[in-house]
C-alpha cells in the first residue's frame, strides 16, 4: 500500500507524524492553517484529520521535506 492510498489519519498517527516532522502541535496548526483548538481536537481524536491534510503530512515525510512553519502573527 502506498502512502497515497491511506486517506484517514488517527490521532496517534497525527501526533507521531508531526513529531517526526519536528513540529509542535501549535506549529502544525500554523502550517496547516488551522486553529490551536482544531489541532487539539485532532490530537484528542474528537474530529478526524482532513484527508488533504493527512496526505500533505505523509507527502512531507515521504519526500523528506522539512516544513517551513509561519511565525506567530501577534498583530
Amino acid at each position: 500500500m502506498s502512502w497515497q492510498d491511506e486517506r484517514k489519519m488517527s490521532s496517534r498517527q497525527y501526533k507521531n507524524i508531526i513529531a517526526r516532522l519536528g513540529m509542535t502541535q501549535a506549529a502544525s496548526g500554523r502550517y496547516l492553517g488551522r486553529s490551536e483548538r482544531t489541532i487539539h481536537r485532532y490530537v484528542a481524536g474528537e474530529v478526524p484529520v482532513h484527508e488533504a491534510e493527512a496526505l500533505l503530512l505523509r507527502a512531507l515525510v515521504e519526500f523528506n521535506v522539512t516544513p517551513i512553519v509561519p511565525k506567530v502573527d501577534r498583530s
